[in-house]
């Protein structure tokens, strides 16, 4: 599966309630289900040279618009794998946040 890894842009709620993600820049990342979190999110923050720590990685389940998954451990990353199992691709959102706190998001419909 490609991790379509997206930073710098903005999520925008349409009239329906989905949220759509609109403008940054995008990186894609061969992953499987062997692939370990930590050596993920480093990746990842290598890629768009951020920081592991102030980082959260985020995507919507197949069909489902309206909310964002977190992704914080092995569980959780083999979890969006299986969700998109039958997909060549799956969108990741790098949120960088300054005042970063872990489980506290300030994004909307955010889990």
């Amino acid at each position: 599966m490609i991790a379509i890894c997206q930073l710098g842009g903005e999520f925008v709620t349409d009239k329906d309630g989905t949220l759509s993600y609109r403008g940054g820049d995008a990186h894609a990342i061969d992953i499987d289900d062997q692939i370990k979190f930590n050596d993920f999110k480093l990746e990842v923050a290598e890629m768009f040279n951020c920081s592991v720590n102030t980082m959260s990685l985020k995507y919507f389940l197949p069909g489902n618009k309206k909310t964002l998954i977190t992704i914080s451990n092995d569980k959780d990353l083999k979890r969006m794998i299986k969700f998109h199992g039958d997909s060549v691709t799956a969108d990741v959102y790098v949120i960088l946040e300054d005042n970063f706190l872990p489980g506290v998001s300030n994004l909307p419909a955010s889990r």
